[in-house]
């Protein structure tokens, strides 16, 4: 049947027995197991890839040991190959890891990074960060899955961070908490990984700085180094020079050959009539591709110039995502410093996938050419004019050399208008410029904007104009996730752009104030005790305001009334280092009478001038609504 499957015409009629080779699988007779297994892998396409690969990942729990190993890779390569959702393609690989981490090799969870890596586009790396977060947090956890998470979250944890319990400081505590239990080579890429976290989320700087003090004198010479190079980076460079060199990592060159592919076939377990047509098709690439192939560049690391030739390393390894090693390349020759300048620069790198090295796709991988996201030192900047936007009515959400976005918005009740605007900064007019706007449970959503823009086609954006859209909506229940929102356009030179970027929509925005007597409050603000209804947490006081002073604790009042949208209860607390206050939330659901729906929310911040921290404490009939309060709370004195 394996070799009727690949004759043309005939692999419909061998899917009709689809369901007898899935029963042979637990066949008494573990030579019977090997060829089902076997033909499932020849006759699998993209019409029943989910539903075999599901199949094999139910199996692989009862599975014997000897063909653990084989059927991991093979249905690594399906998910890989036949994904038309490529989180589906993430949750697979983490199912592999759950079942049978110890047989889930590195080229496996290598290919997620890659993909991961090169699809900014829609919300992969977001959903994927996520994931493996969530993945990571129990304390019993694969090493496998920790390795996965650490880089992820090093490269694209930024997109979390305003989520709750996904802060900097969460992602790092989840991660750190595996550091006794992992191995050297695990914690080589924990301490790349806290270094980034360092340098994207200050609170974690503090926690981060003794883990590089004490392993300097590591006994594993490769965290040595790591430690004290991260360490040293802050004392011996400017700011500047520091983000540029823990800037998220460039793409990964696509290869024609899977390197998941080239290891099963390293292991001999392609079958007789795979690994034929196999050869075929490497025989028909080569004729064509043969000017592709080239010499390892300078700066990789020795000891993948020296691995094996028949697994396809890539140009950056996981295990090396931290800074660029300038040593390695000076033992080359000066000749090779033009080379080395241009592998080491992302932006090169990535202009040369977009540009002269896009036909050398991979013949057998679904990555493809990616898109442009948005710069990785763009970021700090858009998560504080997120946060500014969250309680202010006007503002610049997000801004490059390229484009600029502006927000005004304006609430009433459960009810609020949104106007965005698009402007065209570059010298070129943007095309099939498109904007989508993710459809929320929570929101009800009305859109309107220029002729195209919200069309597949998309409209065009000329230099120094703007396009614009309108967005109605009403707020139909508690929410504490802000509406994400996707541009794309292609601009000079067919380079296309895609950003990934979240609306300033927020819980707040739908308060009413309401101004209690003292004991009113104290009432009610008793009557919500309990773990669902409290939402608490600490946050240090900014540095350029220690130490905390009443003058500043007037600020606090003002961002909890105007930006909050709270009353303030004076009256409540005998000391003037808190401030309490009151609101609705206002829905446009109704109750079975025809009322609206609303929830009643209470907060205070209280401070300690002796610790320079601030303790925010809300209190509401809802969870989503005191967790939505206190993170927007917490932004807000952040940004005081």
């Amino acid at each position: 049947m394996a070799k009727l499957a690949q004759l043309e015409g005939s692999a419909e009629s061998v899917k009709k027995h689809q369901a007898t080779v899935l029963v042979s699988l637990k066949d008494a007779d573990i030579s019977v197991r090997r060829r089902a297994l076997d033909l499932l892998f020849v006759m699998c396409d993209t019409d029943n890839a989910e539903r075999i690969v599901d199949e094999l990942v139910a199996h692989l729990v009862v599975a014997d040991a000897a063909i653990r190993e084989e059927m991991v890779l093979k249905i690594a390569i399906l998910a890989e190959k036949y994904a038309t959702d490529l989180r589906w393609y993430v949750d697979t690989v983490l199912k592999l890891i759950s079942i049978s981490g110890d047989h889930v090799s590195d080229s496996i969870w290598h290919r997620v990074v890659q993909i991961v890596t090169n699809h900014p586009q829609g919300d992969l790396q977001a959903y994927a960060a996520a994931t493996l977060l969530v993945t990571a947090n129990p304390r019993r956890c694969h090493e496998t899955a920790v390795k996965v998470a650490a880089y992820v979250l090093g490269e694209f944890g930024f997109l979390i961070a305003e989520r709750p319990g996904m802060s900097g400081e969460d992602q790092f505590r989840v991660l750190h908490q595996h550091w006794p239990t992992v191995g050297l080579p695990t914690r080589a890429i924990l301490v790349s990984t806290y270094a980034k976290l360092a340098n994207l989320y200050e609170e974690c700087r503090p926690l981060v700085a003794p883990i590089f003090a004490k392993n300097r004198n590591n006994v594993d010479v490769e965290i040595q180094q790591r430690a004290a190079e991260y360490q040293a980076m802050r004392e011996s460079f400017s700011p500047e020079a520091v983000e540029d060199l823990l800037r998220e990592m460039p793409h990964y060159e696509d290869r024609r050959q899977s390197a998941l592919e080239m290891r099963l076939r390293e292991r001999g377990m392609l079958g007789e009539d795979e690994r034929l047509q196999d050869e075929k098709e490497d025989d028909e690439l080569h004729s064509v591709r043969e000017e592709e192939e080239e010499e390892p560049p300078e700066n990789v690391p020795s000891q993948q110039r020296n691995a094996s030739p028949h697994l396809v390393q890539p140009q950056y390894s996981p295990e090396d995502h931290g800074i660029e090693r300038d040593h390695q390349s000076q033992d080359g020759d000066d000749d090779d410093d033009d080379d080395d300048d241009e592998h080491n620069d992302p932006e090169i790198h990535h202009a040369a996938q977009n540009g002269s090295h896009s036909d050398f796709a991979d013949s057998t991988a679904i990555v493809s050419t990616a898109p442009i996201g948005i710069p990785k030192e763009v970021i700090p900047a858009m998560r504080k004019a997120f946060s500014n936007l969250c309680t202010n009515p006007s503002g610049v959400l997000f801004e490059n050399q390229v484009l600029q976005v502006g927000v005004k918005h304006e609430y009433q009740g459960s009810q609020g208008r949104i106007s965005l605007f698009f402007g065209n900064l570059s010298s070129t007019e943007l095309i099939n410029f498109r904007v989508q706007v993710d459809d929320c449970e929570h929101l009800r959503i009305q859109k309107q904007g220029t002729p195209g823009l919200l069309d597949e086609g998309g409209c065009t954006v000329a230099v120094r104009t703007q396009a614009k859209l309108m967005i109605l909506l009403e707020v139909m229940a508690p929410f504490d996730d802000a509406p994400a929102m996707r541009i794309s356009f292609t601009s000079d030179r067919n380079s296309r752009h895609e950003y990934p970027l979240r609306l300033p929509i927020v819980a707040t925005c739908f308060m009413e104030p309401v101004t209690l007597e003292p004991a009113a409050f104290m009432q009610r603000w008793k009557s919500l005790e309990g773990q669902d209804r409290e939402c608490q947490e600490v946050v240090k006081a900014p540095p350029n305001i220690v130490p905390i002073d009443e003058d500043h604790m007037q600020k606090i009042a003002h961002m909890i009334t105007e930006g909050l949208k709270f009353g303030r209860c004076r009256g409540c607390d005998p000391t003037p280092w808190t401030v309490s206050g009151a609101a609705t939330f206002r829905t446009g659901a109704k109750d079975q009478n025809g009322n609206n729906i609303n929830v009643g929310c209470l907060v205070r911040v209280e401070a300690n001038p002796q610790a320079g921290a601030f303790r925010v404490t809300t209190r509401t009939l809802h969870p989503l609504c005191s967790k939505a309060v206190k993170n927007v709370a917490l932004v807000s004195i952040k940004l005081l």
